[in-house]
């Protein structure tokens, strides 16, 4: 049976994602998995303090588990779901799981941070979407829960080749939704779309061109005028996704996606 992964911190975006994730996972006819990491709290201070024990650390986070899954199941009574809490680094006890499930996709709920937050913060989001070798689909955390019936794929066609169509048509076929290919530029474009979307041949894709000069803006728009539910992205070197993402793109395409947005690691 395919799993959805779903790390929780037990916060109102996590729990978004669980629903998400539940409404996929009837779809796909999967199991969720909730999963809880834990860490060792490390003293900043030179002062005796009372530290936790590790042991007392999981039985917190056993019980916040249990407390998610009881309401996870109460919600989704038709849908199997577990729960798994580990001790360790989120990311990488996330891309453990994901190589123990293999997931359909690690989902994962996505808070409204503003920019000196995350900066001082960091984003674990955003670390998942870099490094983890399974698909990640950041749910927004005031998004609405639904199957997606319309997928935007964003491309700058610069590695078309390099495109996996066929894991994409696979995840929009499956989902029974439309996939519109998205290519946005700041001036008229020469690349050739024939061959790209020829290798979506099995599915129910559309190409759209559009010209502008702010390619977050002009995405969002597009997802905002023709109610895409979700953003697929590929994350390999030298593509829009890169170098919106990890080149300080001055908004961020997954900060401004309105809703869900779906990585596909590409190396």
């Amino acid at each position: 049976m395919n799993t959805l992964l779903v790390p929780t911190d037990f916060s109102p975006a996590a729990e978004n994602a669980t629903a998400y994730a539940a409404q996929l996972a009837k779809q796909l006819e999967a199991s969720v998995l909730l999963l809880h990491v834990y860490q060792l709290p490390v003293p900043m201070t030179d002062y005796p303090v009372m530290m936790v024990t590790a042991d007392d650390l999981r039985k917190t986070s056993d019980s916040g588990l249990q407390r998610a899954l009881e309401e996870a199941k109460k919600n989704w009574s038709d849908v199997a779901i577990e729960m798994e809490s580990r001790l360790g680094d989120v990311a990488t006890e996330i891309e453990e799981v994901s190589k123990e499930r293999k997931p359909f996709a690690v989902v994962v709920g996505m808070k409204d941070v503003k920019g000196f937050e995350r900066f001082l913060f960091g984003d674990t989001t955003m670390s998942l979407i870099k490094h983890c070798s399974y698909p990640v689909i950041a749910v927004p955390e005031n998004t609405q829960a639904n199957v997606p019936a319309n997928i935007m794929l964003a491309t700058d066609l610069l590695n078309a080749a390099d495109i996996p169509a066929e894991e994409i048509s696979a995840i929009a076929n499956v989902l029974g939704a439309n996939l519109h290919v998205v290519h946005v530029e700041s001036k008229e474009s020469t690349a050739v779309q024939e061959e790209l979307m020829n290798a979506f041949a099995s599915t129910k894709a559309s190409y759209h061109p559009i010209k502008d000069d702010n390619v977050t803006d002009a995405l969002k728009q597009y997802v905002e005028q023709n109610q895409i539910d979700l953003v697929l992205v590929l994350p390999h070197r030298h593509n829009l996704y890169e170098r919106l993402f990890f080149k300080g793109h001055t908004q961020g395409i997954l900060h401004a996606m309105p809703v869900p947005v779906m990585s596909l690691r590409n190396d």
